[in-house]
This record gives structure tokens, C-alpha cells and sequence, in this order.
């Protein structure tokens, strides 16, 4: 009987370490666009971390399958008290043949750069693919601007 469970136990013990590691998402290349900042309120700190509120007030992207203009945005974002980042974003992107697309945009501050999580939403029959598609982005700030690199997640 010890020997059964002495079996047992290591085939679960080595089942579990000997599996193979995951295919990886694959990425596709969306657009980047090039986002013109407006003015910023600080609100100071708060019970969750400095808050600040700032205006995207336009801009363009552009890249193989998506092309347009900013329409407007609004970050609430906030620091916290290690001096990290986190973007909460709500903003409009117009096509360049008139679709407007709702972005939400969440993410963190990694280095010199904010790592964005993109949600799409759109009624425009032309791009109803974007509201299942997850975006990736990397934001570099500039002295006035960002701009963000952006991939759709694919499934492996």
C-alpha cells in the first residue's frame, strides 16, 4: 500500500512540473498614435494615491489596418506612494473613413514607459472586430504628447 502512494505521489508531483511550457499569444500589429496632451488637474493625495486628471485634446494614429484621429480623451490616473503610475483612460478615435471607436484604457507605469491594456468598443459595421479584440500598448511620454505603440492579442 506505502508503495502505491509513494507511486502515486510522484507521478502528481512530476506531472505537474513536467509540463511543457505554454505557446505564447501572438501580437498584431494595429497603429500608433501620436496623442497631443492638454491640461492636467491635480488633486492631490487621496486615500488611494496622488490623483490627477489630464485632457487628451487630440492627435492622430495610423498603421496597416486602423488610421484616423484622437477625438478626445480624459486620464484619471493615479500614483501611488512607490511612485508608479496606473493610467485609467476614456477616449474617442475617429477613422479616417468617419467610425467613431470608445477606447478603455488601463495600465502601468514599467520603466519609462506605461504598459496598456485597450478595450474597443464601436456600432460602426465596418469595425465591430475591434469589440472583441484585447489591445496591447506601450506609452512614451513626451513634453506634450504620448505616443503609444499598439498590438491586438491573438490567441496561440
Amino acid at each position: 500500500m506505502i508503495g502505491y502512494k509513494v507511486f502515486f505521489a510522484l507521478s502528481v508531483f512530476t506531472g505537474i512540473f513536467a509540463q511543457p511550457q505554454p505557446k505564447a499569444p501572438g501580437l498584431t500589429y494595429l497603429y500608433t498614435a501620436n496623442i497631443t496632451l492638454g491640461e492636467t488637474i491635480d488633486y492631490g493625495d487621496g486615500p488611494h494615491g496622488h490623483r490627477s486628471f489630464s485632457i487628451d485634446v487630440g492627435g492622430t494614429f495610423s498603421g496597416p489596418i486602423l488610421k484616423g484621429t484622437v477625438i478626445r480623451g480624459e486620464d484619471w490616473g493615479i500614483t501611488d506612494k512607490s511612485g508608479n503610475f496606473y493610467a485609467d483612460v476614456r477616449s474617442g478615435f475617429r477613422t479616417h473613413d468617419g467610425a467613431d471607436i470608445y477606447l478603455q484604457t488601463h495600465g502601468t507605469q514599467r520603466d519609462d514607459a506605461l504598459h496598456l491594456a485597450i478595450q474597443y468598443e464601436t456600432g460602426n459595421a465596418n469595425y465591430t472586430w475591434l469589440n472583441t479584440i484585447v489591445g496591447v500598448g506601450i506609452l512614451k511620454p513626451g513634453n506634450g504628447y504620448a505616443i503609444i505603440e499598439t498590438w491586438g492579442l491573438e490567441s496561440p
